[in-house]
């Protein structure tokens, strides 16, 4: 199974702006270069609405969303919407009883889809502080080896900061780090044996006699 493909490799970032569509359509999606870009209109959807659909509808195309970016929203919330969405995590603010603090609850149906829950009224800059433990409860492997990465991080001095990058992705989208370390190796190999032989010497023509 090929778990590295071109388009994980170049995950893409999303940004959601807040007016009135001028369409039929509660919300709208276009590409802007190597971006996404959301525009929804607030009197018929909602910011949450719009996020979760727009991840759904690339994730339907075989893109790989590397973050979510609020235009013109609260600050709060764009860092905690971002945030949650470097964990691959969508986020929903709640009216719901049952939701008493903030907390990541992961799709029985599907284990990759996650939400972070956040009580309404709940002060959004403790939720953000928050994010990584509650994060933690509900995937602790993936959670864990993300701890690995953002050490291997800080110990290469940001030399190899785009694969470690690609590959927490990786983690988060397919729970399977076994898998993602053994294809990433494959690939540096494969990389280090291709400049190995671009950088040896030629053989001496057939056409030349001593």
């Amino acid at each position: 199974m090929t778990i590295l493909t071109r388009e994980r490799l170049s995950g893409t970032s999303v940004h959601i702006h807040r007016r009135d569509t001028g369409h039929a359509k509660p919300f709208l999606l276009r590409r802007d270069g190597d971006r996404f870009i959301t525009t929804y209109d607030p009197k018929r959807a909602d910011v949450g609405t719009a996020a979760v659909l727009t991840r759904a509808l690339l994730s339907s195309e075989g893109v790989s969303v590397s973050e979510v970016i609020l235009e013109g929203h609260d600050p709060a919330l764009t860092d905690l919407y971002h945030a949650a969405s470097k964990l691959l995590l969508n986020v929903e603010i709640t009216r719901g009883k049952r939701i008493t603090k903030p907390v990541v609850k992961v799709d029985i149906q599907d284990p990759m889809q996650a939400t972070y829950y956040v009580p309404k009224k709940w002060d959004l800059l403790d939720a953000l502080d928050r994010l990584p433990s509650a994060f933690a409860d509900a995937r602790p492997k993936a959670a864990r080896h993300l701890k690995l990465i953002e050490q291997a991080k800080k110990d290469s001095d940001g030399k190899i900061d785009h694969a470690l990058d690609v590959m927490a992705r990786l983690i988060l989208e397919t729970d399977d780090p076994d898998s993602v370390y053994d294809e990433m190796m494959r690939l540096f190999d494969q990389d280090r044996t291709e400049g190995t032989s671009a950088d040896a010497p030629a053989g001496r023509p057939n056409s030349i006699e001593e």
